[in-house]
């Protein structure tokens, strides 16, 4: 797969504060840090975070996805529990805090959906193009 290079001002991961120093107003450390266990721990509902992020993020998805250098599966999984919360990637960690077994599943769920991401983009090229471009996920909220 060809890498892909966005803007970081295009990145809705940046916007959506997946980047930030603390977590989101009103949630503690430990609030935080549950988030990543309760969404990644369950097989469902990190499979509709992940198409979430890979159908409303599509800028931040080319750019990070295509990138092979990158852990892509620990960048969707942050990227699934930021979507959901807005618990930024500084608790990742918070991973290595579920059991090995929920931790396979949840890696089998992101390569998986990275499979389908990158098979939707070698079949389809022009759709993520054109979403990505009009900005149509910026706008679109259901």
């Amino acid at each position: 797969m060809k890498r892909e290079f966005r803007h970081w001002e295009k990145w809705e991961c940046f916007r959506a504060g997946f980047y930030a120093a603390s977590g989101p107003d009103g949630k503690s450390h430990e609030d935080c840090e549950r988030a990543y266990a309760d969404i990644l721990g369950s097989v469902d509902w990190f499979r509709r975070s992940a198409f979430r992020v890979m159908n409303e993020w599509p800028n931040s998805c080319a750019h990070f996805l295509s990138n092979d250098g990158l852990n892509r599966v620990a960048w969707l999984g942050q990227a699934s529990v930021c979507i959901e919360t807005g618990v930024p990637s500084r608790y990742k960690y918070s991973f290595l805090l579920m059991s090995l077994e929920k931790q396979s599943q949840a890696n089998d769920v992101a390569r998986r959906a990275i499979r389908w991401w990158e098979d939707n983009r070698r079949q389809r090229p022009s759709l993520f193009a054109d979403v990505g471009e009009t900005g149509l996920s910026e706008r679109h909220t259901g």
